[in-house]
């Protein structure tokens, strides 16, 4: 398993622990950004939290239908977060890698997935 520090630009988003992989990597966050404030600094990116959480637990619980269909339409009005190439995870070794926006569910997981176009874009912390 794999400890990464989760952020969005300068925004400590949570430390992960990745415990699966496959094209997309999957674990457990512990959460230093508190997503729950609705007046937050960062409002916008708190809502995405917690519309991604609502989302994904109405997909699992449920499955695709109009209701779900109509939170992911919620989502474009964060198309600026969820398509901003300021996502990122650092390693323990301070290794930057970018990644897509991450989806959040329940229970403190989430899923990643490095944003291959950004390859290149790989740089140590310092």
């Amino acid at each position: 398993m794999k400890n990464y520090e989760l952020y969005f630009k300068d925004i400590h988003i949570g430390s992960l622990k990745e415990t699966n992989w496959d094209m997309r990597s999957a674990g457990d966050i512990v959460y230093h950004f508190d997503f729950s404030e609705e007046a937050s600094e960062n409002s916008s990116l708190a809502a995405l939290i917690r519309l991604s959480i609502k989302s994904s637990t109405y997909w699992d619980e449920v499955g695709e239908d109009e209701t779900y269909f109509e939170m992911c339409k919620q989502q474009e009005q964060f198309l600026d977060i969820i398509e901003s190439p300021d996502w990122y995870i650092v390693d323990d070794k301070v290794k930057k890698v970018q990644i897509l926006c991450p989806i959040f569910h329940n229970n403190n997981t989430i899923v990643w997935q490095e944003d291959y176009i950004n390859k290149n874009k790989i740089s140590l912390i310092l």
